[in-house]
C-alpha cells in the first residue's frame, strides 16, 4: 500500500486538534460534549497509526512466488476537477455495486486460472486468505465483488469476537479513524466504508496455486 493522502489526513487533524486545546474559554455545555483528547494522547495515536501504515507498506510479498500481472482497478467519473483524467484509481469496497457499471474493463477476464487464494491483510493485525472459484476465470468486477463480500465477512467476525468493541464515529474523540479491537483479527485504523481497492497482484507459486495480494487504500 502506498501512502496517499487519506492516510495523511490524522497528521493535519493532529495540527487542528492541539490549537483547539490552546484556545481561550468559549460558550459551551459540558453535559452534551464528548470528552476532548489531550495532546498527548492524540500524538500516540497519530505515532501508532503511522508505525502501522508503514509496516503494512513495507510488508514481504515475495514469499508468494512469481509476479504475474498488476490488475488495476479504475472508475469512470464525470469528476474532471479533482480526477483529470476522468478515471478514479480505485474502486470502493463498501459498496462495490455501485461502481461496477462504471468500473473499466469490469467484464474482461483478467486471470484466466479457475481458482485463486486471495490474501487479505489490512487493515489486519492478522491476515485472513480464502479460495475463490470461477469457472470462466475472474473478472474485475467478480474480483471486486468476492473481494468485498469477504471484507464484510471479517470486519462482521471481529466486532462479534472482541471484547474491545469498535467505537462508533460520532464518539471517536482522539481522531475521526477506526480504534484498535481484539477480535479474531485485530482490526485498526479503518472502518470499511474507507477502504478502496486500486491494484490485485497476482502470484505464482512453484507448485502452481495462484496467489491474489491487494493493493488496498484508505
Amino acid at each position: 500500500m502506498k501512502a496517499n493522502s487519506k492516510a495523511l489526513f490524522p497528521l493535519i487533524f493532529l495540527g487542528l486538534c492541539i490549537s483547539l486545546l490552546g484556545c481561550g474559554e468559549s460558550k459551551k455545555d459540558d453535559s452534551k460534549q464528548a470528552p476532548v483528547a489531550s495532546a498527548d494522547s492524540l500524538t500516540d495515536y497519530i505515532t501508532a497509526l503511522r508505525a502501522k501504515e508503514t509496516a503494512y507498506s513495507k510488508r514481504q510479498t515475495n514469499g508468494y512466488g512469481e509476479l504475474l500481472n498488476n490488475i488495476s482497478f479504475e472508475v469512470r467519473t464525470d469528476d474532471k476537477k479533482e480526477f483529470a483524467n476522468g478515471l478514479i484509481p480505485w474502486a470502493s469496497i463498501e459498496n462495490p455495486e455501485s461502481e461496477i457499471s462504471k468500473l473499466v474493463d469490469a467484464n474482461k477476464i483478467v486471470i484466466p486460472e479457475k481458482k485463486v487464494t486471495i490474501v487479505i491483510d489490512y487493515p489486519l493485525a492478522k491476515e485472513f486468505r480464502f479460495d475463490a472459484e470461477s469457472k470462466i476465470g475472474f473478472t474485475r468486477a467478480q474480483l471486486l465483488r468476492d473481494i468485498s463480500r469477504a471484507y464484510y465477512k471479517i470486519y462482521e467476525e471481529e466486532e462479534r469476537t472482541a471484547t474491545t468493541k469498535t467505537i462508533p464515529a460520532e464518539k471517536r474523540t482522539t481522531t475521526y479513524n477506526r480504534n484498535h479491537t481484539n477480535g479474531t483479527y485485530g482490526i485498526w485504523g479503518h472502518d470499511i466504508a474507507d477502504l478502496v481497492l486500486a491494484e490485485v497482484l497476482v502470484y505464482k507459486e512453484s507448485g502452481g496455486k495462484i496467489i491474489l495480494s491487494l493493493n488496498i487504500e484508505s
